[in-house]
């Protein structure tokens, strides 16, 4: 890996009088970047690399930047742990083995997924296999007895500045701090580290600086508001899984679909005495492109391989994740955009059969991040549901406990719930209660619980039984934000800490040939989406 990743560097360095040259004749001074973010299938990769040969050809080089979330979580990556997620973007530029001086990577939370000690070996190794640069400009790795950090490889620097089409281009990457791991030492605050790298990258001959992040539209707003002219010119975002756009005293954040439904294409023209003009196009895949054969075909291998192993621990043939577990007689709403910002018929359904599991040992509420239902599509009317939808839905080892906790409580949890309505995994699907939700202010009222005898305002005082995912109360994790509810809260019950994943099996074989049909019933009734909410008073 050594002598072939500084062949690019030293190859990189010869070319750039050429091109440089060129620019001064006269042609435009542009760099395209191609942006993904929070990719987590492998599906719409090959339709990247066509999209990115297609832009080569008009465009010169094209920066190709991932703003985080890769390694995990995936039903692919619950066994190989990332390795099928790195073969495929190596292949990015059309070859496995060749290394790639225009991708650029950044952490992600996810990446953190595996967060013991032990783990940190397993991360190198993901960064050392990588035929591209990772960006890390704001996490300390703690050190072993020789002072060696426990992640470094050649292929991950702080920042870098890459000529591309004439033009020197500088690179930074942070991550947020929601998920930490034993073998980090801190976080640097990102404002800290952007102020410094901008700065350093412009001394040493950046002409546009484009930071790579996978932090909150509204982490990524303030930093632009809070740097001015000492940030970046572009940030390129992650974490939030929906396409949007923000401009900050004329600099912008981008950030694409997940899974890379919705790529960006970043055009930054330079022009004298002025910010960089940037120019966006959101480009949906798979669309009219033909897939690239090479990476489905790679795709394919590791899909059966993973049919194989995973069947065969099973002791069952290699199709038995497409074995038919129910079906739908209506569609089912599981699309990101949807599930993480509204309540849908499938999260309705799911947090009705958590609540019904505990409601004979007095469970009131149910509540589950929309976060751990991860299978980012909708399912047709007539459409079956396989062990292959459930194992992509619940992506984690979801598990169920009760908790008791006041009715003050359960509105400081629903209002973290609506708070940042960009479509995060915090927004919660809820079953047994009530409330309003006005997106435009930001703000969550009129809570009731949902009884026999018709709705009751919950108090304050209240105390309440609720089955939540035990991940909501493990201090071990960052709790999706959940700050506010801890394991002191836990109550004890029979048949404690199921996995949700059996309780919706068993579900769907009670519905036999039938099929289920949930319904959205305005439990989460949003004023401004002017839909009817029937439970509302």
């Amino acid at each position: 890996m050594k002598p072939l990743y500084y062949l690019w560097l030293v190859f990189a360095g010869l070319l750039y009088p050429l091109q440089a040259t060129a620019a001064t004749e006269g042609q435009p001074r542009e760099v395209t970047i191609l942006a993904i973010n929070d990719v987590y299938r492998l599906d719409n990769l090959p339709y990247v690399l066509t999209l990115r040969n297609q832009l080569q050809k008009s465009s010169g080089d094209v920066l190709l930047l991932h703003a985080g979330d890769f390694l995990f979580p995936s039903m692919l990556s619950r066994r190989f742990r990332g390795a099928q997620m790195i073969d495929a973007l190596n292949h990015l530029d059309g070859d496995g083995k060749q290394f790639d001086p225009h991708m650029f990577v950044t952490f992600g939370n996810h990446e953190f997924d595996k967060s013991r000690l032990k783990h940190a070996a397993m991360l190198q190794r993901r960064i050392q296999e990588s035929q591209f640069t990772w960006l890390n400009s704001n996490v300390e790795f703690r050190v072993n007895s020789e002072r060696r950090p426990l992640v470094q490889a050649e292929q991950m620097v702080p920042n870098r500045i890459i000529e591309v089409n004439g033009i020197q281009v500088g690179l930074l990457g942070v991550v947020t701090d929601v998920k930490s791991a034993e073998y980090i030492e801190r976080f640097l605050p990102p404002e800290q580290v952007l102020r410094s790298g901008v700065a350093q990258l412009r001394s040493q001959g950046a002409e546009v600086v484009v930071a790579v992040t996978h932090l909150t539209m509204q982490q990524d707003k303030a930093l632009l508001a809070a740097l001015g002219s000492a940030g970046p010119d572009l940030i390129i975002g992650g974490h939030e899984h929906n396409r949007q756009t923000a401009l900050v005293n004329g600099r912008r954040v981008v950030k694409g679909d997940s899974d890379a439904r919705t790529v960006a294409v970043v055009t930054i023209k330079l022009e004298q005495d002025s910010l960089p003009d940037v120019q966006l196009e959101f480009v949906e895949l798979p669309g009219e492109f033909d897939p690239d054969q090479k990476i489905m075909r790679l795709i394919k291998i590791w899909q059966q391989r993973f049919n194989s192993e995973y069947c065969g621990q099973l002791g069952e043939a290699n199709d038995c994740l497409d074995r038919i577990l129910g079906m739908t007689q209506v569609e089912l709403v599981a699309e990101e955009l949807s599930i993480r910002r509204f309540e849908t018929n499938l999260g309705n359904w799911v947090a009705d059969l958590a609540k019904t599991q505990f409601s004979q040992r007095g469970v009131q509420i149910a509540f589950l991040n929309s976060g751990g239902m991860r299978l980012n599509q909708n399912l047709p009317a007539g459409s079956v549901i396989t062990r292959r939808h459930l194992d992509t839905l619940f992506a984690y080892p979801t598990r169920l406990v009760a908790i008791r906790l006041t009715g003050a409580q359960l509105q400081q949890v629903i209002n973290h719930s609506v708070s940042d309505w960009t479509g995060n995994g915090h927004w919660l699907q809820i079953s047994g209660f009530t409330f309003k939700h006005d997106p435009e202010v930001n703000k969550a009222y009129d809570l009731h619980l949902v009884t026999d005898s018709g709705l009751k305002p919950i108090q304050p005082e209240d105390e309440l039984l609720a089955v939540v995912n035990r991940y909501l109360i493990d201090e071990r994790g960052d709790r999706d934000g959940y700050t506010m509810l801890s394991s002191s809260m836990l109550v004890e019950l029979d048949s404690q800490h199921q996995k949700l994943v059996n309780i919706v099996i068993d579900a769907l074989r009670k519905a036999g040939e039938k099929g289920i049909a949930p319904k959205r019933d305005g439990r989460i009734c949003n004023i401004r989406d002017r839909v009817e909410c029937p439970l509302q008073p």
